[in-house]
Parts: C-alpha cells; sequence; structure tokens
C-alpha cells in the first residue's frame, strides 16, 4: 500500500487546479452572479423612489393626494383607487421655485399619459443610426483594402444590435459577432477583426469626446460640472497615448519594432499594430468614420429627446446640450463591464442627471421607453440571424460572391 504510495506520479500545481480553460468555466457562474448583483442594486436604487400613482401636494401641508391626476380649468382632479374622484383647487396644491403645480406623476400615470405619436417618432429617427452604423463599418474596411458591399454591412449592423439585447454578453455580443463573420469570410481575418474593434472605440471615443467637451463648456452649476476636472484629466491622457504610440519619433526612440518583434505572436500583433496606424494616418477614412459616428449620435440623442419629450419630461432650447451629455453618458454606462445593457445601471444615471427635468417615474419611464425603442429598430437582425441572410451567397467557382467580402 505505502509502495504504491510512494511509486505514484505526484500531480502537478496545474493538474490539481485543473487547466487554465477549466478555471475560467468555473469563474463563470461567479462573474455572472456578480453582474446581476450589480444590475440588481442599481434597479433597486431606481425604484425606490418610484411612485405607482401620482402625488399632489398640498400647499397646507396637509397629507399628499395620491391617484390618477387630470388638471382642469383652475381645479386638479385626483381619481382615487376607489374609483372616486376628488376635485382640488389649484389654489390649494403647493408650487415649486418655478411656480409650477407640485404634482409628481408616478409610473402608470407616465406611461398612459406619453404621447404615442412622439415615441414613433423616436422610432422612425432611430431607424436611420443602423444605415450609419453600416456606413462606418463599411468605411473602415475599406481602409485594409477588404471589401464588403453596403448590403452586407446592414445586415451585419442589424444581427450585431440584436445580439446586444439577445445575447448573455450584452453590448459586446454584435462586435463579437460582426469579428467572426469578417474573419470567417476573409483571408485578412487578424485585421478585420481589429478593425471591428476599433469600429467600437471610434464610437466609443467620439462620445466621450463629446461629452467633455459639452462637460467642459458647461456651467458651474450643471450637474456635469463636478466631472469638468475628470473629463479635462482623461482627455490629456487620451492625447498623450494616442500622440506616444502614433509619432514617428516616439516610435523609433521605443524601437517599437524591435520590442514587438520580441513579444509572443509578434506576426499578429504586427498586423494589428499596422492596421491601427494606417487607419490613424489614413485622414479620409478616420475622418469620415468620426463623422458618421458624430452622426448617428446625434440621432440617437434626437430619438431618445423624443422620448423623453413623450413621457413629459420637460426640456427648452438651452437644456439641448445637458440633455446630449446625459443620454451620451448612458450609452457609456450601457457600455461597461457589468449588467447585460448597462440593466439597472443606466436608469441609475439617468435617475441622477434627469432629476431636474421629470420625476423619478417618469425617468424610470423614459429609460424603459428607449429600450423598447432601440430593439424595435433591431428586430430586423433578428430575421438575419436566424435566416441565415448575412452570409454571403455562393457563386459557382466563388467562394465569396462579388461584391460581398472578400480581399482585393
Amino acid at each position: 500500500m505505502l509502495g504504491d504510495m510512494r511509486n505514484e506520479p505526484r500531480k502537478t500545481t496545474g493538474q490539481r487546479n485543473g487547466t487554465e480553460p477549466e478555471r475560467k468555466q468555473k469563474r463563470k457562474p461567479i462573474i455572472g452572479v456578480i453582474r446581476f448583483a450589480v444590475c440588481g442594486v442599481a434597479l433597486w436604487f431606481v425604484v425606490r423612489g418610484v411612485n405607482l400613482h401620482d402625488e399632489v401636494v398640498l400647499k397646507d401641508g396637509g397629507p399628499n393626494v395620491t391617484g390618477i391626476v387630470t388638471i382642469g380649468d383652475g381645479d386638479v382632479f385626483v381619481q382615487t383607487a376607489g374609483g372616486k374622484t376628488e376635485a382640488l383647487p389649484l389654489a390649494a396644491v403647493a408650487v415649486d421655485e418655478n411656480g409650477a403645480p407640485r404634482i409628481t406623476y408616478g409610473l402608470a400615470s407616465a406611461w398612459t399619459r406619453c404621447s404615442k405619436p412622439l415615441l414613433l417618432v423616436a422610432v422612425v429617427v432611430f431607424s436611420f443610426v443602423p444605415l450609419l452604423q453600416a456606413f462606418r463599418i463599411q468605411l473602415l474596411l475599406g481602409a485594409r483594402a477588404i471589401r464588403l458591399s453596403y448590403r452586407a454591412a446592414l445586415k451585419l449592423s442589424y444581427a450585431g444590435n440584436f445580439l446586444n439585447f439577445a445575447a448573455p454578453l450584452g453590448s459586446t455580443a454584435g462586435d463579437v459577432f460582426k469579428a467572426y463573420y469578417l474573419a470567417k469570410h476573409t483571408n485578412r481575418k487578424t485585421e478585420a477583426m481589429t478593425l471591428v474593434f476599433l469600429d467600437r472605440i471610434i464610437g466609443l471615443g467620439t462620445l466621450v469626446l463629446v461629452v467633455s467637451l459639452i462637460t467642459i463648456l458647461s456651467p458651474a452649476d450643471d450637474r456635469l460640472a463636478p466631472l469638468r476636472s475628470y473629463m479635462i484629466v482623461l482627455i490629456a491622457i487620451g492625447a498623450t497615448a494616442a500622440v506616444a504610440y502614433l509619432a514617428p519619433p516616439v516610435r523609433r526612440a521605443v524601437r517599437w519594432d524591435s520590442l514587438r518583434a520580441r513579444l509572443p505572436m509578434s506576426e499578429q500583433l504586427a498586423r494589428i499594430d499596422n492596421t491601427a496606424v494606417s487607419l490613424a494616418r489614413s485622414g479620409r477614412i478616420l475622418g469620415g468614420a468620426l463623422a458618421t459616428s458624430v452622426g448617428l449620435q446625434i440621432l440617437a440623442a434626437g430619438s431618445f429627446l423624443a422620448v423623453a419629450l413623450a413621457v413629459g419630461l420637460v426640456a427648452h432650447a438651452g437644456d439641448l446640450p445637458e440633455y446630449y451629455a446625459y443620454f451620451s453618458t448612458g450609452e457609456l454606462v450601457k457600455a461597461l463591464p457589468g449588467p447585460p445593457q448597462g440593466l439597472g445601471t443606466m436608469e441609475l444615471a439617468y435617475g441622477y442627471f434627469f432629476a431636474p427635468f421629470g420625476s423619478a417615474s417618469q425617468i424610470l419611464c423614459a429609460a424603459f421607453s428607449i429600450r423598447v425603442v432601440m430593439l424595435v429598430c433591431a428586430l430586423p437582425g433578428l430575421l438575419v440571424t436566424v435566416v441565415g441572410a448575412h452570409k454571403p451567397a455562393q457563386s459557382a467557382g466563388q467562394r465569396v460572391a462579388p461584391g460581398m467580402l472578400q480581399p482585393e
């Protein structure tokens, strides 16, 4: 028995703890629990201030009147839970600092009152966003002479947007799908996958840059003002990193090529590096991608603004830069690692930023409606992914049909 134990080969640390893929597989449930815990905590913070029905604050300090509120000529009518309607003189209702009646609209009322035509406008406006997304990815692929027809790029955009909602990876699922598809149907796999990554970086980078500029130029009493110093530091770090990476004198000084050659997978790293540098030095393509990003972000913000107006949030002409910055910040929060599609965390950010413009119920209703608008505009991607319409058509004697996806 002891002899058998002595002769038994000793297990290595890797054998005892499992291989790296096995350890990653074990960590997945833990990461999932953490993500949904963050989602749950964020949603709790959001919904704790949400009322289902409207509340009217009385001027004499009496108990708030709860129900469904309708404002008439000189009176406020409140339909209570028992079905009775109570009429209150408008003069008996407390007012805020702007002289408006202190009526907090609940979630049910916010949805009932919301303007359905404005929600339709939001869908129509947002439907143009995938068109610009397709143009941007097609433009970027051209930087490495990878040809993709606009029709195929549009299908990829729809499929990616839908998978952002449907897949457990959240807002990165669409990019994973695009990278897989492009790598499968071109010989320039590394370049194609790199450009998908850069497509996302350009989109997020444009958001950060515009939000930073709005924050820096915002008044001292703006809700973005506390972030001003952080944004200045962020822009400075980004600009310094870009110059350090792209400037030929810096690259020669650090002997970047020889350093890269000594790293693992040096050939792939060289192709990634060449793709990024060539894109950065292609003013026409990079400028077009940046302009397209700003354009689609303006469309998205316009769509979200229509939703905000539909649910009754207050928005004047002078508030538009703030709205743009707040919506953009919400998109950045969605892109952070955490709950899928930033569920809960985006609502939490909206609750902070939009508090001066409406009730917590209206803000939550706006956040939910924005998600619905985006999902409706992504539904064509369901058809693309289910029927495989994203795949290039096969032609006789050709692996990839002309005009779809092939290296030039």
